[in-house]
């Protein structure tokens, strides 16, 4: 139940933003076209069909029945003057679209399903299991989810984030901080089963909370060390074998003694794949 609920609500996200985007292109084309109606010539395109060539007349005026012949010398009159019948019924046809798409849209933001939970009081909302959740109620049981946090030595340093994470390092520090400047949900060291490594602990798993897709991120700090980089080459290579890739559902920062972690890189990772 629960996958089909994340299934439909992903649909129902990506037609919104489909509609978003519709909404958009027509309201440019509109506009250009009626830019370009204003600059074309009066009147309309008369074309006779003859057996083997078409001949073109000018109705300047739209009593006119036939229209002044266009000789080929001026094709581009009669090239104009049908750009300009054509781009009137496009412009009619994209108005008429922007009109539905845009009751649409409101109808969406009034009454999707999502809004309709939210519309009951909070005493109702207790008592209903909803088809889809909101993303305040979704992101509430994401964080919700319990697991047993991995321990930390007595003398390890401690780094703890501004929501009270602690952390192993600086720069696990430097991404916790970021992902929660950008509000971006996530569980720290949160168990994961891998086939061919058993039971392992990923430094992050964040919530991308627009498409409801959960990421894996791990920073790889000391990658000069050949016994750490042999080791997380084959941690890798089992994400892979298991359906994360990279790009995908597995983000990868990388560091070394010379080249520290970049604050513009982590930044540019979560725009890219978490928000």
């Amino acid at each position: 139940m629960e996958n089909n609920m994340e299934s439909s609500f992903r649909l129902e996200r990506k037609m919104v933003e489909c509609i978003a985007h519709r909404k958009a292109f027509l309201e440019s084309l509109i506009a250009r076209k009626q830019q370009e109606l204003e600059c074309a010539p009066e009147g309309t395109l008369r074309v006779s069909k003859r057996k083997n060539y078409c001949q073109y007349y000018w109705r300047a005026d739209p009593k006119e029945t036939n229209g002044a012949y266009i000789a080929n010398k001026d094709i581009n009159i009669a090239k104009r003057l049908a750009q300009k019948g054509y781009d009137s019924k496009i412009l009619r046809s994209a108005e008429a679209e922007l009109e539905l798409v845009s009751e649409y849209e409101a109808f969406l933001k009034k009454n999707s399903i999502t809004v309709v939970f939210e519309k009951h009081s909070p005493e109702r909302r207790e008592l209903i299991e909803p088809v889809e959740y909101s993303d305040s109620q979704y992101i509430e049981r994401w964080k919700a989810y319990k697991y047993e946090p991995m321990r930390f030595d007595e003398d390890s340093v401690e780094w703890v984030t501004e929501d009270g994470v602690r952390v192993r390092s600086k720069s696990e520090l430097i991404i916790a901080g970021m992902l929660e400047r950008f509000k971006i949900p996530y569980r720290y060291e949160c168990p994961i089963k891998l086939r061919g490594l058993g039971s392992i602990r990923p430094d992050f798993i964040c919530l991308n909370v627009r498409t409801r897709e959960e990421f894996i991120w791990e920073h790889f700090g000391m990658m000069d060390n050949i016994s750490y980089a042999g080791k997380n080459i084959a941690k890798i290579d089992a994400y892979e074998q298991n359906g994360f890739f990279p790009g995908k559902s597995l983000i990868m920062t990388f560091e070394t003694s010379q080249h520290a972690i970049s604050s513009y890189v982590i930044r540019s990772m979560i725009e890219q794949y978490l928000s």
